[in-house]
């Protein structure tokens, strides 16, 4: 722990599923204005009273920022400016922890808190009123979600654009469904060598999803991404 003698930083790591503990709404309002607060160079210790727990409350700013996104606080927003009552209700809200995949599959959670609650409640503190586009908490069934860093620019080949993309999904998919992905996790030469055998055998899916990434719409997306699955879990040496 830190106390205002200790120049040492609160921070913690949470497990999967624990509950992020309550801290002092000036703390979330103070982290907040560093926006955003994981930006190199920003302090949030220094942004905290002495004592804080830097990791809590980085979180609460984090979820801020998340409903920020989902355009959930446009009552309480005035310019750059939210008013206090979004920080005091973010310093106690029920959060957690959750597992966060690069590839999310029907049923992960997706904030680790609820949005929708948040915002009644924000409704219910100060009485202004909102009607909002109720956001899901979970991916929903039928549905996979998963983002990756994609090569962008006006002179882009289109083929290795896709290649690239698939190339990055199928990866995750390793990371998600292969059995044998914990258990090297640690090792980069291991984990590269087989997930190039997996590619190799199954090169024919990955030029499927290759030519999923060319087209605008995606169709058959989800057959593809539930196959690769499928052989990744299937997957031996």
């Amino acid at each position: 722990m830190t106390d205002s003698n200790s120049d040492v930083p609160n921070f913690r790591t949470y497990e999967d599923g624990e509950p992020i503990p309550p801290v002092d709404p000036e703390d979330v309002k103070q982290v907040w204005k560093l926006i955003p607060p994981w930006r190199p160079g920003n302090d949030q210790q220094s942004a905290c009273s002495p004592g804080a727990n830097v990791t809590a409350v980085t979180r609460r700013s984090n979820m801020i920022g998340t409903l920020k996104i989902y355009k959930l606080l446009t009552p309480w927003q005035h310019g750059e400016e939210l008013d206090d009552a979004v920080f005091r209700i973010a310093a106690t809200f029920p959060i957690q922890t959750y597992k966060q995949w690069g590839y999310m599959m029907p049923g992960d959670e997706k904030f680790g808190f609820d949005p929708n609650a948040f915002v009644q409640r924000l409704i219910d503190e100060t009485g202004i009123p909102h009607v909002w586009e109720r956001i899901a908490t979970k991916v929903p069934e039928g549905t996979r979600a998963f983002g990756f860093s994609s090569i962008a620019g006006p002179d882009v080949d289109p083929d290795k654009k896709a290649r690239h993309e698939a190339r990055q999904l199928l990866w995750m998919i390793w990371e998600r469904c292969c059995f044998l992905a914990p258990l090297v996790k640690d090792n980069a030469e291991t984990s590269a060598t087989l997930f190039a055998d997996l590619v190799m055998e199954n090169i024919d899916l990955l030029r499927q999803v290759e030519d999923i990434f060319k087209k605008t719409e995606g169709g058959g997306r989800l057959e593809v991404l539930m196959e690769l699955e499928r052989k990744a879990q299937e997957w031996r040496p």
